[in-house]
């Protein structure tokens, strides 16, 4: 082994440890970057639980999966207010629908109420669950907003 190379191994060594160093001191105790829950109308899980719906593993999409989501969703969800929809990823149970369903992948639309209804207390929410692959709706759950 020539000394360069015992230079270049120690080099490494010393960015490596510094590298790990900075990763396990930055980021402690702080929350994560994403709070998909916060997006959420409130109320929302307790509504979809009393629907005999449960979700869990919220996750992001990026932009292309919503368009494609949107494009591929049925008017009544899509286009239900004015509100923009949000969709995530998560897996979820349906054991008061028709079709049950078991700790299923799937991408979950919401549509909460525009504004001017949620104000009103006269808005609905509407949920659906759409396939990741094909992006066929699974269930669809709709519930009066509490405002």
């Amino acid at each position: 082994m020539k000394p360069i190379h015992a230079v270049v191994a120690g080099v490494l060594v010393l960015v490596w440890i510094g590298v790990l160093a900075f990763v396990l001191t930055h980021g402690k105790d702080q929350g994560s970057g994403v709070d998909v829950y916060s997006e959420l109308p409130p109320g929302f899980t307790a509504a979809l639980q009393t629907k005999g719906v449960t979700f869990s593993g919220l996750s992001p999409v990026d932009g292309a999966t919503v368009q494609q989501v949107l494009s591929h969703a049925t008017t009544d969800v899509a286009g239900a207010s004015g509100a923009d929809p949000i969709v995530l990823r998560t897996a979820f149970t349906d054991l008061d629908q028709g079709a049950s369903f078991q700790d299923r992948a799937a991408l979950m639309v919401v549509v909460p109420p525009s504004q001017a209804e949620s104000q009103a207390s006269s808005g609905s929410v509407h949920v659906a669950f759409l396939d990741p692959t094909t992006y066929t709706t699974l269930t669809t759950v709709t519930y009066a907003d509490a405002g």
